[in-house]
């Protein structure tokens, strides 16, 4: 009852400066909203004059307008704590909570009124809305970008291929990386050839539905029995990774301080690292970027889960009347339906922040790469936008969603688990606990600084001894019991 009661007046509160806020924003006809989007970084120094020429569009088209803040992990979550003033706002897997907050009634339901008032947006959306549905019902806008995770090495091309005389294929093992690192460190006995820092390799897990991240998880395309959910350090294929890494660090491959580092991005001469992206990404191959050619294998995916469907979504505050809940949804239609004015927010202004290519691709100028370098799931979806080459003499093929969608129709790897969110109450603490034991241990296991097979049992002993038996059993139960629902729901 007590925290019933905060959340109310947390809503209330949320209200009163909704109402403050709209009296001072709106004018005549034209609705103006808040919304804020994350940024790791500095603000994009054009995007106040970029915001502008967006809205002389919306507003005509809608008659909608924004106020769009870049604000960081810190600051939105401190926003959503203290109930301050919004209209709409980015929310994630990752960053701002997505399941706690729609659980804890932060965000506006959309369920009936997507469909009602803006069927564009929701047919646009159509088939992952399963993301944003807690309990049934939905309170959040998925952004339509990499749904799934592939997983890859990026490798210097001009050193294995044109020196080596190796071949680079489109697909590998994550253990077929071995002979590369072996190449290059018997040329290079000084030198370290895999790419690592204290965070470990980007998307190494993603193999895992991590239910409780990163502690408890399910391995994509296994059964369909609650008790598939196990410790991470019960997860076979995941040791075995970790082993991997362990036996590449006492080879000399990876920087013997890796567990210390905090980013290697300024050292171009690191010939093999890792990346998350989709088939198709030529993010990384740019020359102008590394100084050689680099070319990608991937090695993992497509996996496609909540977690991952989840990774850009847009929420509305609880406290919107429902004239500025259709208002966000107007906006958001607009942005998921109008190419041209997606572009806008996506790259700036045509002419200085960006030109399209013959192709129909867009490639950035200097002035858009410095001042307004934004990526696109901020500002809304990557699929209605204009495929981006990496320069004029790479153009990217602009159907590459087309094919990345078909890809994930034809060869994805859904998780098990589908819209199930497990709700954490009453245990909140002892995830706290175990995901601080975790930590303590993190950075050696995934620089292979640490034998696996030495302080896992450790790992264990430890969480075991906080709670992770009971917790365990708490989400199995849950998960039993979801898909008991599911399957007389006829979705199983």
């Amino acid at each position: 009852m007590k925290k019933k009661m905060i959340m109310q007046a947390v809503l209330m509160m949320c209200a009163v400066f909704l109402l403050q806020g709209c009296a001072k924003k709106d004018s005549g006809d034209t609705v103006n909203l808040r919304w804020i989007t994350y940024q790791a970084s500095d603000v994009p120094l054009d995007a106040k004059e970029v915001v502008a020429a967006a809205n002389a569009v919306s507003k005509e088209k809608t008659g909608v307008t924004v106020d769009l803040e870049f604000q960081p992990k810190e600051k939105m979550n401190l926003i959503m704590a203290s109930g301050e003033y919004y209209d709409m706002i980015f929310t994630s897997s990752w960053i701002n909570d997505y399941d706690r907050n729609a659980a804890a009634g932060l965000y506006y339901d959309i369920t009936d009124l997507v469909k009602e008032e803006t069927p564009l947006l929701y047919s646009s959306v159509d088939p992952y809305w399963d993301c944003a549905s807690v309990n049934g019902r939905i309170y959040a806008v998925p952004v339509l970008k990499d749904m799934g995770a592939e997983d890859m090495f990026r490798l210097n091309a001009d050193y294995f291929e044109k020196e080596k005389g190796m071949v680079i294929p489109e697909r590998m093992d994550f253990k077929d990386i071995e002979p590369f690192l072996k190449a290059y460190k018997e040329d290079y006995p000084d030198k370290y050839p895999l790419d690592m820092t204290k965070s470990g390799p980007a998307g190494y897990m993603n193999f895992l539905e991590r239910i409780v991240d990163p502690i408890i998880v399910l391995p994509f395309g296994e059964g369909d029995e609650a008790s598939d959910v196990v410790p991470f350090y019960e997860c076979e294929d995941l040791i075995e990774r970790y082993r991997l890494f362990h036996k590449w660090y006492e080879a000399g491959y990876i920087h013997p301080d890796a567990a210390t580092i905090e980013s290697t991005i300024n050292d171009k001469s690191i010939p093999v690292r890792f990346g998350v992206a989709w088939k198709g990404y030529q993010g990384y191959s740019n020359p102008e970027d590394w100084g050689f050619e680099v070319k990608t294998s991937i090695y993992d995916g497509p996996f496609l889960s909540r977690s991952s469907e989840q990774g850009a979504m847009f929420a509305v505050c609880a406290a919107c009347s429902k004239e500025r809940a259709k208002a966000c949804l107007k906006y958001l239609e607009l942005l998921s339906t109008d190419r041209e004015f997606r572009d806008i927010l996506a790259y700036g202004i045509e002419g200085k922040h960006f030109e399209y290519l013959e192709n129909g691709t867009v490639i950035r100028t200097r002035t858009g790469t410095d001042r307004y370098n934004t990526k696109l799931f901020q500002t809304g979806s990557d699929v209605i936008a204009s495929v981006e080459s990496v320069s004029r003499a790479i153009p990217t093929d602009p159907d590459q969603w087309k094919k990345v969608y078909e890809e994930y129709r034809t060869d994805g790897i859904y998780s098990e688990t589908g819209s199930f969110a497990y709700d954490p109450k009453g245990y909140e603490n002892v995830i706290s606990a175990l995901q601080a034991i975790y930590s303590n241990y993190a950075s050696e296991l995934l620089t292979g600084t640490s034998d696996p097979d030495e302080v896992i049992p450790e790992i264990r002993k430890k969480m075991e001894d906080a709670g992770m038996d009971e917790l365990l059993f708490d989400v199995r139960r849950q998960l039993k019991e979801w898909r008991s629902r599911e399957k007389e729901a006829g979705r199983k």
